[in-house]
């Protein structure tokens, strides 16, 4: 079940020449949305950080449905596919209000500062529960 975790609106600094968001930043959209959406369910990848653990992005399923343009607002919503005892697949959907501008997966991996593949922190597998 996909959860709204982030709303913006589209600057210039998003955009190409012609007004349109530039394709990468439609994941930086994912990655903000995928912040809340941890801090929502308590659990803060800040301070996970800080104690040397990390979610390494390691595949990307991107498929852009319509074009954000300046000045647009838009809201991510998240929900989480699938976990393992390392990893977690995230859905996205991106929409302009109305309808799905864009949908995506974002798999990432637990490691710890060597990067090496460790164990999630308990409370990212708690995320189904």
């Amino acid at each position: 079940m996909l959860e709204k975790s982030y709303e913006g609106v589209v600057y210039y600094d998003d955009t190409d020449a012609g007004g349109v968001v530039y394709y990468a930043n439609y994941l930086k959209y994912c990655e903000r949305a995928k912040q809340e959406f941890f801090i929502e369910h308590g659990c803060d990848l800040f301070k996970l950080h800080y104690e040397g653990v990390y979610l390494v992005v390691k595949e990307v399923k991107a498929n852009y449905k319509k074009s954000l343009r300046l000045g647009d607002k838009f809201e991510v919503y998240v929900g989480v596919k699938k976990l393992r005892k390392a990893s977690v697949l995230l859905e996205f959907e991106i929409t302009d209000g109305s309808e799905a501008v864009f949908t995506g997966e974002i798999l990432s991996v637990s490691t710890d500062g060597n990067g090496n593949i460790v164990k999630l922190p308990e409370c990212v597998s708690n995320l189904l529960t």
